[in-house]
């Protein structure tokens, strides 16, 4: 991975560059394919640790849309934020929340369509603090909804599915669960999907 990342800075001339910018971009998603797997497996024998703190949840959200919104347009996406202005703590692994909602961020996009919209939303519910990533699209089939969050499970309205392995999901629902936390999927046909999860205020320490 390291020599792919100083080979493609090296490079100038074409086609050479784009050779060697693809064997990085690849050897970069392989890494974090295998980081998914040892963590999966860490998790099934409860070694998979979490450095837990107090998090100011609306921070590390506004950081992420602010992150995300560049390269959604660039992809030709909208993405949208309605997030509540005084949410409060909650203690967690910040690395593992962000984690998280990136995953379900780029699940969002992978499955809505060119110029689609894509929504970052968080709200107090409760005993809780609710985010939820909504997306426009074709939805999902429900037969498929139940399976979502197992170990290897794919959607077939995921373009690039034959490219995943179907452990993103599986590892967000272990990590929120971790946290005290629940996941969920709500989606009708041709109706777009949405991806959500919670925290209980004052989350286990």
């Amino acid at each position: 991975l390291m020599s792919s990342q100083v080979l493609a800075s090296e490079l100038k001339q074409e086609p050479l560059l784009s050779l060697a910018k693809n064997i990085s971009r690849n050897a970069t998603n392989l890494n974090d394919r295998i980081d998914d797997l040892l963590d999966i497996a860490r998790g099934e024998v409860g070694a998979l640790e979490l450095d837990r703190e107090l998090i100011d949840l609306s921070i590390l959200l506004d950081n992420i849309v602010e992150d995300g919104a560049p390269p959604a347009l660039s992809r030709g996406y909208i993405l949208d934020s309605d997030i509540a202005p005084s949410l409060p703590m909650v203690r967690g692994d910040e690395l593992r929340l962000r984690q998280i909602l990136l995953n379900l961020l780029e699940n969002a996009f992978r499955l809505t369509p060119e110029g689609g919209r894509v929504a970052l939303k968080a709200w107090e519910m409760d005993t809780d603090v609710v985010v939820e990533v909504q997306y426009t699209g074709p939805g999902i089939a429900k037969e498929e909804q139940k399976r979502l969050f197992s170990p290897y499970a794919r959607s077939k309205s995921d373009k690039n599915h034959l490219s995943e392995l179907g452990l993103g999901l599986a590892l967000c629902k272990m990590l929120v669960e971790l946290q005290g936390g629940r996941i969920w999927a709500k989606s009708e046909p041709r109706e777009g999907s949405a991806f959500g999860f919670s925290l209980p205020l004052g989350a286990i320490s």
